[in-house]
């Protein structure tokens, strides 16, 4: 959680007390009480977000997506499917499940209108409303059977919007003016197919709806046309709105975008992020000079060259901001793999240290690029998303050749080569594992002989030419570590405490510790794998998703999170022995 006082100049963490921090609802009471709703249930702060506590007394499903409070005080909390919505009447002190009528326990919003009548929207029940405060609830789906509603608002007139999703429909934005009773969509000008995350209606008469890819619109007009407004918005996934006293608009965008603040009704927008540390950082490369290079997804390459204390952008002629990869060459050649977002991923080279950018994909490589690795004849290896398979560069990025002899499957997520130049594929979604080719990538045959998890986001190799290789659960099942001795021919499940079922990457330090991020923090094991130690603590978002790692000349941590940006250790992994001074002996007396 982060606090403005300055209209969104500044941001502070206040997460004191606050134990879940996947935050997806808020709301605020008329005595200015903060309400939170979280995937561990509600929290409530009385002191302007100070300190918080846990407020789940009768909350028996602790997934709150949606949050609301009529006018005399009573909170609403929708649910993740399997809940619903729960009231409560005294504060957030005690929950009770008031479900009669609704046949739909995802509830993506709620809103409240000028009468107390509630609404409800849910992933594919449509709208549901409840006249007597939450008791009973009547589903809304006339003209709209089944519908998946992302968003409400309701304006001053009354009349209310839904945002729609593609995943089930309908597309856009609908509205009813006879409160609920039926919808109509209201879409000219609204050109996106994407899910409408977000809806805000202002007092000076404004309609704003955030999509999932495609930014902001606003309509003056009661949503019977719109006009996209991103002038400014460096980010076009947006999740929320609000909207303070003077008629300022803020957008919650995703992907490491932040806050967006717009002074003039949608026309501009202003990044404001401030000490708002709320980035996603899918890539960490370190190079020789101990300068750190973290791509996010979303808002493109920073650098810092005094180990993570400061972070300067670095996106001159980058035009692919959603990034997932990084390698760096003997020269100091700077490798970016990205994910085709508005015609823009692919493979990117800086010769300068980051200062600029060049797209070297020539037209050869257009699917998104999830591993990088270069060898020790300079060869980089690019190993692509969505079929694309492998690509070879013999100069430097100058040209790509596809390599997929024998390669099966060619979702690739990542990619590893060993001291006598063996290469290794992890693949993903096809149930095939690892492939290894021993002819610089000419040639690639099945190397998964005990290898279980199939989908392999991150290969590593030690100093012994031990493999390791982070994979990923299907539906709760399987993920986490395997180890290879023999150059991949098999490979053994390494998961004595290694708790996270979601392994994103590994990485070492001097002595050969392994290091595994996941979907629950990092892992570190000092006997090659057998056994690990979750060395989390003070990782924000704690329990949180850590995608990358990469380790300093010093064996210093670097940690790259989802939503937390960057994280470094407090102490070198590698203790530094200290060699205590010989004591100073006593000089002899003469003889006489």
């Amino acid at each position: 959680m982060f606090r403005s006082i300055d209209d969104g100049e500044s941001w502070t963490g206040i997460n004191n007390g606050l134990t879940a921090t996947n935050v997806r609802a808020l709301a605020i009471s008329s005595v200015d009480h903060v309400f939170a709703g979280t995937f561990g249930g509600v929290f409530c702060s009385t002191d302007n977000g100070d300190h918080w506590i846990e407020v789940n007394n009768g909350l028996e499903f602790l997934f709150v997506i949606s949050l609301a409070i009529n006018g005399d005080g009573d909170i609403f909390a929708g649910t993740f499917e399997g809940g619903g919505v729960y009231r409560s009447t005294d504060d957030g002190e005690n929950w009770t499940l008031v479900d009669n009528g609704l046949t739909n326990t995802y509830v993506t919003a709620l809103a409240i209108n000028s009468s107390g009548d509630i609404f409800a929207a849910t992933f594919g029940g449509g709208a549901f409303r409840s006249t007597d405060n939450g008791d009973s609830w009547s589903q809304l789906n006339t003209g709209v059977p089944n519908a998946t509603f992302l968003s409400l608002a309701i304006n001053d007139s009354g009349y209310i919007f839904a945002g729609g999703d593609p995943v089930g429909g309908p597309v856009g934005v609908l509205r009813s003016t006879d409160n609920g009773e039926s919808w109509q969509p209201v879409n000219n000008g609204l050109t996106t197919a994407n899910g409408i995350n977000a809806l805000i209606a202002t007092p000076n008469g404004y309609l704003f709806a955030g999509s999932y890819g495609d930014g902001v619109f606003d309509s003056t007009d009661n949503g019977d046309n719109w006009t996209q407004v991103n002038n400014g918005l460096a980010t076009l996934f947006v999740l929320s709105f609000t909207s303070n006293a003077s008629g300022d608009v803020f957008a919650g965008t995703y992907f490491g975008g932040g806050v967006f603040r717009s002074t003039d009704n949608g026309d501009t927008w202003s990044e404001k992020n401030n000490g708002l540390i709320a980035t996603e950082v899918r890539a960490i490369a370190i190079n020789a000079s101990n300068t750190l290079f973290a791509g996010t997804y979303g808002i493109g390459m920073f650098r810092s060259s005094d180990g993570g204390q400061d972070w300067e952008k670095m996106n001159n002629g980058l035009s692919a901001l959603y990034e997932s990869c990084l390698a760096i060459n003997a020269a100091g050649d700077i490798f970016l793999g990205a994910d085709f977002v508005n015609d823009a991923g692919g493979v990117f080279r800086s010769t300068d240290n980051g200062q600029s950018w060049v797209d070297i994909n020539h037209d050869v490589i257009q699917t998104d690029v999830r591993a990088l690795a270069i060898n020790s004849s300079g060869h980089i290896f690019a190993g692509t998303y969505f079929g694309g398979g492998v690509f070879r560069s013999t100069d430097n990025g100058d040209s790509w050749t596809p390599v997929n002899n024998g390669l099966a499957c060619g979702n690739i997520w990542s990619l590893a080569i060993n001291s006598i130049g063996e290469i290794f594929a992890g693949t993903a979604g096809c149930g095939e594992g690892v492939y290894r080719s021993t002819d610089n990538g000419d040639s690639w045959t099945l190397a998964n002989t005990g290898l279980t998890s199939t989908d392999v986001a991150g290969l590593g190799i030690n100093n012994n030419s031990h493999i390791f290789a982070a994979t990923r659960s299907i539906m709760g099942e399987g993920g986490g570590m395997f180890r290879s001795t023999d150059s991949g021919d098999s490979w053994t499940e390494q998961n004595n405490g290694f708790t996270a079922f979601d392994a994103n990457a590994v990485t070492f330090n001097s002595r050969s510790d392994v290091f595994a991020a996941a979907a629950g923090g990092v892992f570190r094991s000092t006997n090659d794998g057998g056994n690990w130690t979750d060395i989390s603590s003070d990782l924000i978002p704690v329990g949180g998703n850590v995608w990358a790692l990469a380790m300093d000349c010093g064996n210093y941590a670097f940690a790259g999170t989802a939503g937390g940006g960057v994280f470094r250790s407090v102490q070198s992994t590698v203790p530094v022995r200290v060699v205590p001074s010989p004591r100073p002996r006593a000089t002899p007396a003469p003889r006489p």
